[in-house]
């Protein structure tokens, strides 16, 4: 059986008051994911019984084939470290860093725009002045982003859930015991380096925030993970986590053109690649990471963005894949970030499409519809099992 997993990071969302009381996927219009939903089962993805919050790593891990233990290892600080290929010798631990603004201790933007790779890279070498290499290692990875590698003595250290979702809220309130030293020390060294720089100076004049600290998050083991051998993989995305876990595993790595700044779907989604790809491997992850925009900007800004999703990536995928024999296609929304336990939450959706399923009563690619479908609840390694024809 092939299968195809195409994945979006943060496209269900929550009401808006903005869309008379709808989410933006129910104003979206979206034919080809509605017609994947339509032929097929539509859920939302369900919490595992006893078992912590998943996240985007983890549920993407069981999506690449790993049983749900081995996937609960997946974490994106360890997975960013492995898609850089950087030298993790002598540590055992990492943790993705994101430049934040902090305001008379409040965190007043978690997601910094406009600053470059260079500017992130002199911001890692000033804050790496004020630890031993051996013991931390700062690596800047994208603009605003880092890896953090720390030495197994630090190895138990916790992290703070992603910047942008505690926007506004006051750090002082975060938990100060023996876990937290490294979180607080990472962030008040980094105020201190960053306090002298001109990359600042400029932001401000410029009516920018700035970068006035270093946040770490997604903290996990650089222990390796394990796939099946047996099953022919690739990965195509523009997300280094998705990349490294894709490395990890031992599946073939492609870069998934930006879909935000392509013009027309051929830029995204090549047809005869893709019929290439179909031939040659036994499941294709499709991993689209967010921007900014649909996590935080305007509803309606929300809406035209997964449009442009259903246009450039979902459509031209499921022409291609049509023509496939024993097929299988997941569609699966995922939070980036996800809030801790008792956190609103978006539900997450699902859709499963190909050979051999009787279709069930959804009929539209959103929140409310999909919660009646045959797949609610499901777990992801249930959805895992239905793309090998369980």
């Amino acid at each position: 059986m092939k299968s195809v997993v195409l994945v979006f990071e943060d496209a269900a969302g929550l009401p808006q008051a903005e869309l008379d009381g709808r989410t933006p996927l129910e104003i979206a219009r979206c034919p080809a994911a509605t017609r994947i939903v339509a032929e097929g089962w539509g859920g939302v993805l369900g919490k595992p019984p006893g078992r912590a919050l998943p996240t985007a790593e983890t549920r993407l891990a069981t999506l690449c084939g790993l049983p749900p233990a081995s996937a609960a290892l997946a974490a994106r600080g360890p997975l960013e470290a492995v898609a850089l290929g950087v030298d993790v010798s002598g540590h055992a631990y990492a943790f993705r860093g994101d430049l934040v603004t902090l305001d008379d201790g409040l965190l007043r933007d978690g997601q910094l725009a406009r600053l470059t790779l260079q500017e992130t890279e002199q911001l890692a070498r000033e804050v790496q002045t004020l630890f031993d290499p051996a013991r931390v290692r700062f690596i800047a990875s994208a603009p605003g982003r880092t890896v953090v590698l720390v030495r197994e003595d630090h190895g138990k250290s916790r992290s703070a859930q992603a910047p942008w979702l505690l926007e506004g809220e006051d750090i002082s309130s975060l938990p100060s015991g023996h876990s937290w030293e490294l979180f607080r020390e990472v962030l008040e060294k980094s105020a201190q380096a960053f306090a002298r720089q001109t990359i600042n100076d400029v932001r401000v004049d410029l009516g920018e925030n700035p970068a006035s600290a270093l946040w770490l998050w997604g903290g996990g083991s650089l222990a390796r993970l394990h796939g099946d051998p047996s099953l022919r993989g690739l990965v195509l995305t523009q997300s280094a986590m998705a990349a490294g876990l894709g490395a990890a595993l031992g599946f073939e790595v492609e870069p998934l053109l930006d879909p935000w700044a392509a013009q027309h779907p051929s830029e995204v989604m090549d047809d005869e690649r893709l019929r290439r790809w179909f031939k040659e491997f036994d499941r294709i992850v499709v991993y689209v990471e967010a921007p900014p925009e649909l996590r935080r900007g305007p509803a309606r800004e929300r809406v035209r963005l997964l449009e442009r999703m259903d246009v450039l990536l979902t459509q031209p995928l499921l022409e291609a894949f049509k023509w496939t024999k024993d097929r299988r296609l997941a569609l699966v929304s995922v939070e980036s970030a996800a809030p801790e336990e008792g956190g609103r939450r978006a539900p997450q959706l699902v859709a499963v499409w190909g050979s051999h399923m009787d279709p069930d009563s959804v009929l539209h690619w959103d929140e409310p519809s999909c919660k009646a479908g045959r797949l609610a609840g499901v777990s992801a390694d249930e959805v895992a099992g239905l793309l090998i024809g369980e």
